[in-house]
């Protein structure tokens, strides 16, 4: 009997976990949302179902065996699974077809000659005493049973800083699996992915190291290691979310949170890529849930505020000296000291560049940065050529400040597919007024305690100390009529269009006292005075001389972009 149960333990222990190197996802598509693979990442990379034998699919690897490492893993969260902490011990895999092997085996590296596995794929030896863990990107613990042991496998690894994997990154991974352990009943999706370095691989040669003892600048090291989540519920739809995070592959690199489009613009960037797209539709971004999530994220786990931000030593000593005080063995203050006032001012080159920032650090942060100093002359600008090359041009200066929206549940964010600033009020959204300066159109400071808002009107305005005053309203920029042939020119960028006390929109097109009517924003379906052209009806000539529309409101007017 114990000859027997050895021999049965023998077998099952030998049973081969199976990989499958295929043409396209669609024998494991079930890994990805909608069924759709990422899109604008390196075509030339292997496709493989990671699978066992007996066991089905249990997730797929986009591998690069030109870097040696994948360039991402699909999967699914194992919501069930209750036993995740543990750990598998053993030997990492390979996969022998990516060296030219006909097996469908995903088995241990002593199998095989280790010169023809060297070709295309990393091996154990290319991590040993370099100082990089084999991160995996499906993490095995978000897997139980069969699916932890398949991700020991080198194509589902990737050289990961030892800190930043063993710290940094579990760090974000605990958190993350915690909000998919509450979940209802749904599917999460997740997609984690590297950043190949341009020239930085292991195992590098030392000054002693025996050029002989073994091969060296084999397996890309990346430069960035970042993660997408995209849950969707099957009890409410509204219930569903999606966000993403990336951090630099380094001991002490801050890990951002993001939206899954802001994500997609970065590894763009990054990959220097023209569209990447993880989920397709961008998987609920727009939903509250998603909005949610990215703030809680944020506040529970981003870097510290001290690491975050660029503080002088002597305020940085300031503030260690009065915590201090309760890490002495010493005769302690009644009272915790307490924090009463932060001013925090930012410097941008653009209002682009504000505008951007400031959209992102309010759906990530809950916080706004409003301009907090008058402009003295012209404002760089994007939308203007003439503008943007002037080197007299000022920096913009605004102000960090909590976000406040009366009945809003969600930040005030611009939409372009609405071409206005929303927010939502629990499942349903509405307009607002977003929190963006507080400096008049004349160059007053608001009230204190007031910013510029709609505020019940048509127009925008604060209260300032002596009475009250228009201000310029936030972005995007206007534009002139011009000669009503779309040749309009820019509002000026501290006089953007608006009311101003007439029953028209308009604006200074310059610093020479020249005024247009305008156009709120610059696109073809804007008109005169704040309306919309219908969707049926851009703007353009339809036959004559001058550009016009037919607008929501069940009449016609001028427009100033085809």
């Amino acid at each position: 009997m114990i000859i027997l149960a050895l021999f049965i333990f023998a077998i099952q222990a030998e049973v081969p976990s199976w990989a499958k190197v295929v043409e396209n996802f669609g024998e494991c598509h079930e890994f990805f949302y909608m069924g759709a693979e990422p899109q604008g990442l390196d075509q030339n990379a292997k496709k493989i179902c990671q699978r066992y034998e007996y066991g089905g699919n249990f997730y797929a690897s986009l591998y690069s065996t030109f870097h040696r490492i994948p360039l991402y893993s699909a999967f699914t969260f194992g919501q069930t699974c209750r036993n995740q902490d543990a750990r598998k011990s053993g030997d990492w895999f390979i996969e022998p077809q990516l060296s030219g092997i006909s097996s469908d085996s995903m088995k241990p590296e002593k199998n095989y000659d280790k010169d023809t596995l060297k070709s295309s794929q990393a091996i154990n030896e290319d991590y040993s005493n370099t100082g990089y863990d084999r991160g995996h990107l499906n993490p095995n613990s978000f897997q139980c049973d069969q699916g932890r042991t398949a991700t020991f496998t080198l194509t589902n690894s990737a050289p990961m800083d030892a800190c930043f994997n063993r710290v940094n990154w579990k760090r974000w991974e605990d958190a993350v699996k915690g909000i998919l352990r509450a979940l209802p009943e749904g599917t999460a999706y997740l997609v984690t992915g590297t950043v190949p370095s341009a020239d930085y691989r292991i195992p590098k040669q030392g000054q002693f190291d025996d050029p002989s003892s073994r091969d060296f600048n084999r397996v890309t090291v990346p430069t960035h290691v970042w993660s997408a989540v995209c849950y969707v519920s099957n009890v409410d739809r509204r219930l569903s979310f999606s966000f993403g995070y990336i951090g630099l592959n380094q001991p002490e690199s801050r890990i951002n949170v993001k939206t899954v489009p802001q994500l997609n613009g970065e590894l763009s960037t990054l990959y220097h890529a023209k569209n990447v797209q993880i989920f397709t539709d961008d998987c609920f971004s727009n939903n509250p849930k998603s909005e949610e999530k990215v703030k809680q994220l944020y506040r529970s786990i981003q870097v510290p505020l001290s690491d975050r931000l660029d503080m002088s030593e002597d305020i940085l000593n300031t503030f260690h000296s009065a915590m201090s005080q309760f890490d002495d063995n010493v005769q302690r203050p009644t009272k915790r000291p307490r924090v009463t006032d932060v001013a925090i001012d930012e410097s941008f080159d653009s209002l682009e560049a504000w505008f951007e920032n400031m959209q992102n650090m309010k759906y990530v942060s809950g916080s706004t940065c409003v301009l907090s100093q008058p402009y003295t002359g012209p404002i760089r600008s994007a939308s203007s050529g003439e503008v943007q090359k002037r080197d007299d041009s000022q920096e913009l200066v605004c102000s960090l400040v909590p976000e406040v929206e009366e009945g809003c549940t969600s930040s005030c964010l611009y939409k372009e597919e609405v071409r206005g600033y929303r927010c939502y009020s629990q499942s349903s959204e509405k307009l607002c007024s977003p929190q963006y300066s507080i400096i008049t159109v004349s160059g007053s400071r608001c009230k204190s305690g007031h910013t510029c808002g709609t505020q019940g009107y048509q127009y925008y305005w604060c209260y300032t100390d002596s009475s009250w005053d228009y201000c310029s309203p936030p972005l995007p920029m206007g534009v002139g009529v011009g000669s009503y042939k779309g040749d309009g020119q820019y509002c000026r960028s501290d006089h953007n269009c608006g009311w101003y006390g007439k029953r028209y929109t308009w604006c200074y097109t310059d610093y020479n006292g020249n005024w247009d009517y305008c156009c709120s924003i610059n696109d073809h379906f804007s008109a005169l005075s704040g309306q919309t052209c219908k969707s049926d009806h851009p703007c353009d000539f339809y036959g004559y001389s001058y550009l016009w529309c037919f607008t929501t409101n069940g009449s016609w007017d001028y427009c100033c972009t085809m």
